[in-house]
């Protein structure tokens, strides 16, 4: 029998902190792909509750969808 592909071993998650206006701080949460850290794509978020509970559900999400399923929710295309 063989195993599922996880996408936890094509890509990985970076979260970003930096000041936006008026001290304010955006956090950029990005998904990249491993082998060669190129950027698929990024949300950024002015809330940092907001952020960390997304980069939370990609994490748990990485680990426990399958790849196509992982795509699929988060618009990830083929050729990433």
């Amino acid at each position: 029998m063989s195993q599922a592909r996880v996408p936890r071993r094509d890509f990985r998650v970076l979260t970003r902190r930096r000041g936006g206006y008026d001290g304010a701080v955006m956090v950029d949460v990005q998904l990249q792909v491993a082998a060669t850290g190129a950027l698929v794509w990024a949300q950024t978020f002015s809330d940092e509750a907001q952020a960390d509970a997304f980069q939370t559900e990609l994490a748990q999400d990485l680990e426990v969808l399958e790849d196509a399923d992982f795509r699929r929710k988060y618009g990830v295309p083929s050729s990433a």
